[in-house]
């Protein structure tokens, strides 16, 4: 499994239990659910995506394979948008 790494130049802020991501660069505004700012939380604090799931079973009571699928989505997002990259 990766890790991941949170890249610079974004503003975060926190609003009632979810997160807002602004790219200045590209002037995007990303929104994220409770779900998202778990990721992104954990993520922050140097988590690995295995600990992340972990969590979400911890959390949310699912199965290690529906953890792995929602984390596993919420990263290429993530990636896509250019808001985490693969630690080298």
């Amino acid at each position: 499994m990766s890790k991941y790494k949170i890249n610079k130049g974004f503003i975060v802020q926190k609003l009632d239990g979810k997160t807002a991501i602004f790219d200045g660069v590209t002037s995007q505004l990303y929104t994220f659910n409770e779900t998202a700012t778990l990721v992104f939380q954990k993520l922050k604090a140097g988590k690995s995506e295995q600990e992340i799931i972990a969590t979400f079973i911890k959390k949310y009571g699912i199965k290690i394979e529906k953890a792995k699928q929602d984390v596993n989505e919420l990263l290429h997002v993530f990636v896509a948008k250019k808001i985490i990259s693969i630690a080298k």
